[in-house]
């Protein structure tokens, strides 16, 4: 038998006092600010919207975070949402306690509803949500004393659901008296519709992070292009599996007209400071023409699974916007040929570079021992990843013995050796246990590892990976 602590005299009158919706309604006024939130939450959470209007409209706070709040977004609570701005903004004699700024749609700010209890006014009257920023000092809002609608975009449809499309149509006939500000938006469908039209309920230079999660062909990336370019204020681009269209002919001097109209939008990302390209198709022989857009200097940089020409590396070691980067990740690049111009560029970020990763890159003995003198001098180092390359028991040792100075390591993860695997690939376990326990000792040897990880290849009839770990005292 299990016994639930019984509800408080607080809990039993909001349950009593939402019985009686006119009551409730009558009594906003006089509430006290402390009893907002939870009162809103039980509103919301049982569904009364005539309710949820008044409150809305009632608000006493500068940021009602009514996203922290929606796991599946709901139209009937949201129509009521936007009720409640309608009614608040109509009011001539506004109250004279109002004081909402932004309505936050974004799964944010869960700590508001659960802190509400004994510190929220004093919570509440700092500006947790802004960051102590106000929200007229956002970069597109300037000094529009208008209600902010802040929000993030997940398009995993190719169509707008009937949430969203309410949201654009509501938002388009009040564009006077509201902000509506994307944050984050990702595309993770082909959509079905012209991708521009989504930037006509925001601006477009509220967006800073940007995600095209799933397979896109160029056509479709440049129907977005001209959008992008407005994104003055991106400081985050994803692309994955960009590809070449199989549904229509193929034409070379077309795709070259296609890819420097793209290029010349990337040139205006004057603060972008992440760049994400996973299994992009153009890269080849192009890369030089790609980096060239971004004058700034990049902090992170992942070209992973996508291939690589020897000029692409020779570019890529000598471009203006990577001699700063703190996190590379190659995984999945082969360096059959280019290997010399990765330790070129490894040498450039002895004094920045925080995490590399160079997981599935066909790596040889050969290959590993070129980069170990640069490596050993990677002194910011916090994590590495050298995962699926085929080293031997005495490369994986050297490699280990080149991180002495690499005092900073948190996380490291390296193949096991190929001397664990018999004649058909597959694992020893007596082997693997001995070779790599050999391996943690010589890592003991030369410095004091945190959380080490050595993994097998697949196993190709269990599809399953041995892995060895050690975690030490983080």
């Amino acid at each position: 038998m299990s016994f639930k602590d019984p509800p408080t005299l607080q809990q039993l009158a909001r349950r009593s006092l939402l019985k009686d919706e006119a009551l409730t309604i009558s009594a906003l006024p006089n509430l006290p600010v402390q009893l907002f939130p939870p009162l809103f939450k039980d509103a919301f959470t049982s569904r009364h919207p005539n309710i949820l209007r008044q409150m809305v409209a009632a608000w006493p706070f500068p940021t009602l975070p009514v996203g922290a709040l929606m796991e599946i977004p709901d139209l009937e609570t949201l129509k009521a949402v936007l009720d409640g701005l309608d009614l608040l903004m109509s009011q001539k004699d506004r109250p004279s306690r109002w004081n909402l700024q932004v309505l936050d749609l974004r799964d944010a700010h869960q700590d508001f509803w659960d802190g509400w209890a004994g510190l929220l006014h004093e919570v509440c009257s700092q500006d947790v949500f802004g960051k102590n920023q106000p929200v007229g000092n956002h970069p597109i809002l300037g000094e529009k004393q208008t209600v902010t609608i802040k929000m993030n975009l997940s398009l995993m449809s190719r169509r707008p659901s009937k949430y969203l499309k309410y949201l654009y149509r509501w938002a388009k006939e009040r564009k006077n008296g509201i902000q509506v500000i994307c944050e984050k938006l990702e595309f993770g469908a082909i959509p079905a519709y012209d991708p521009l039209n989504i930037l006509k309920v925001f601006d477009a230079a509220s967006i800073q992070e940007l995600a095209i999660n799933t397979r896109w062909d160029i056509y479709t990336l440049a129907s977005l292009a001209p959008g992008v370019g407005r994104m003055k204020n991106l400081q985050k681009l994803l692309f994955k599996e960009i590809c070449i269209p199989w549904d229509r002919p193929w034409d070379v001097e077309k795709e070259a007209l296609i890819l420097t109209e793209i290029f010349s939008q990337f040139s205006k990302l004057h603060k972008l400071q992440h760049l994400y390209l996973n299994d992009v198709y153009f890269l080849t022989e192009r890369l030089d023409q790609m980096l060239r857009c971004f004058e700034s200097p990049l902090e992170t940089l992942a070209i992973t699974h996508c291939t690589l020409s020897e000029s692409d590396m020779r570019y890529l070691s000598q471009c203006p916007s990577t001699h700063q980067l703190k996190h590379l990740d190659l995984s999945g690049v082969t360096f059959i040929l280019s290997h010399p111009f990765l330790g070129s560029l490894l040498e450039r970020l002895t004094a920045t570079l925080q995490t590399l990763k160079l997981k599935g890159c066909m790596l040889m003995d050969w290959q590993i021992s070129d980069l170990l003198p640069v490596l050993s001098q990677c002194s910011q180092l916090t994590e590495v990843d050298f995962v699926k390359n085929f080293l031997s028991m005495d490369s994986l040792k050297k490699l280990l013995q080149h991180t002495a100075n690499l005092t900073k390591l948190t996380l490291e993860k390296y193949p096991a050796p190929n001397e664990v695997y018999d004649d058909s690939d597959g694992v020893i376990p007596d082997r693997f246990v001995q070779l790599c326990s050999e391996l943690m000792d010589t890592l003991k040897g030369v410095r004091q590892p945190k959380q080490v990880y050595f993994v097998s290849k697949m196993c190709l009839y269990c599809r399953n990976f041995c892995i060895y770990s050690f975690v030490g005292n983080i």
